[in-house]
């Protein structure tokens, strides 16, 4: 409803999905800037002299920790305030951040430009989620929703395919480049890579920028008072947490192993670094890409059916099948039985988390949706991110102390939170359903 209470209508179909599709582009370069560290491990174990617990920590906790706690924020933003700019604002940030990353000559300088990249990267997807969830009537929502979601499955991709291409590029033909050639040519191939996903994001930002913004359903347009969330929480903890408590379990091995998947393979295996990128990216995207949209599919179905509690439906289904993959994929002694476990993760991961956005949206009232999604995010992250990427590096270097190992480390972390997670979603079922319909 806008100020006066009345209820304007949804946009024109192809403004709609116009909107989709730009926020896909931003969430893939976020997801590029975010994910591409795991390619470059091995150079930045040498160029810097660090360790795998710190790597573990710049994947991790230097980017999670601060993408989680200004997530509530943002969230709170999100809410009241013009939401396309504040994607925009973000987005330069993220995109500043990573490329100054590329100019680090120390542990220390690239871990507070991680942070800054988590800070930025945190105004996304609470605004994006609330402008598409305005968009689309409620029975339609689950598609465009899980079709955003998949720009984590292109980003995800793309940070390998072009993060390989780039790294050949760096040592062999950057100084060709027009103005800032013969700048890049002195610095290592992972600094030119990181400057160059860096600006990337610039003209997205500025698409973005001006993308007029629009309110849907009970939500005032600007300025509103703010609700009680915790209240909320409290009334309806028997489906709040144990759903935000497994998507964090779950998301906890899908942060580890995107993070540490490529060492899978150089370490594993002996790839380089371009194999990886382009054969794992690929993987990744068709994978990713078919569960993110056939979860949609498949909830948007449902919902139309009677089925209000489609999308948690597709989550439980998608979570049941990660359970085994997650612990016995990344055994795998041989390299074909590891791409097809690759591919096959990425298809359950996106299958639980396609439409997790729109399965939270769909119980949350209007006038709350930016903080509750932000809330989801929060806890995802401090704990997916948290320990997650940071816990393969400390079981490596602790406990297996043989760097080749990750697939062991991440079957170790894959176990506990996998399993307990897909429990949890279970059990939020019948609250869930309650509250759905």
């Amino acid at each position: 409803m806008n100020q006066m209470g009345m209820r304007a209508p949804y946009p024109p179909a192809w403004r709609a999905w116009s909107l989709v599709a730009v926020l896909v582009a931003a969430y893939a370069v976020s997801f590029v800037d975010r994910q591409i560290l795991g390619l470059l491990v091995q150079d930045l174990r040498r160029d810097l002299v660090i360790s795998d617990s710190q790597i573990g920590l710049l994947q991790g906790p230097a980017f999670g920790l601060f993408y989680a706690v200004m997530g509530l924020p943002f969230g709170w933003l999100a809410d009241r305030v013009h939401r396309p700019r504040l994607i925009a604002a973000g987005l330069i940030l993220w995109t500043l951040m990573t490329l100054l990353g590329g100019m680090s000559s120390s542990f220390a300088m690239l871990f507070l430009t991680r942070i800054g990249v988590g800070v930025g990267e945190a105004a996304l997807v609470p605004a994006a989620v609330t402008l598409l969830a305005d968009s689309f009537a409620p029975t339609r929502r689950a598609l465009p929703l899980a079709v955003f979601t998949a720009g984590i499955s292109v980003g995800a991709g793309l940070a390998l395919i072009l993060g390989g291409g780039l790294i050949a590029f760096a040592r062999d033909g950057v100084a060709g480049l027009p103005l800032i050639g013969g700048w890049l040519a002195h610095r290592a191939a992972w600094q030119v890579v990181l400057i160059l996903a860096g600006l990337a994001g610039v003209p997205i930002a500025a698409v973005i920028a001006a993308i007029p913004d629009r309110t849907r359903g009970s939500q005032p347009v600007f300025g509103a008072a703010p609700e009680p969330l915790i209240a909320h929480l409290r009334h309806h903890r028997a489906l709040f947490v144990p759903l935000l408590a497994g998507t964090s379990l779950l998301y906890l091995f899908a942060n580890a192993f995107s993070s540490w998947m490529p060492a899978l393979f150089i370490r594993g295996f002996g790839w380089a670094q371009a194999t990886v990128g382009l054969r794992l990216g690929v993987l990744i995207l068709i994978g990713a890409l078919a569960g993110n949209l056939l979860s949609g599919g498949i909830a948007a179905r449902l919902t139309r059916h009677g089925r209000a509690n489609g999308a948690l439906l597709v989550m439980i289904g998608g979570a049941t099948l990660l359970a085994p993959l997650a612990v016995i994929g990344p055994l795998a002694r041989d390299p074909l039985t590891a791409q097809i476990a690759v591919l096959l993760i990425y298809f359950a991961i996106a299958l639980c988390f396609g439409v997790a956005t729109a399965a939270v949206v769909a119980v949350t009232p209007a006038p709350l949706r930016g903080r509750m999604v932000a809330l989801y995010l929060m806890l995802g992250n401090l704990i997916g991110l948290g320990f997650g990427p940071l816990g393969v590096g400390l079981i490596l270097q602790h406990v297996l102390r043989d760097e080749s190992a990750v697939g062991l480390a991440l079957a170790l972390i894959a176990a506990p939170s996998v399993l307990i997670g897909t429990g949890l979603l279970y059990r939020a079922r019948a609250a869930y359903a309650a509250r759905a319909g």
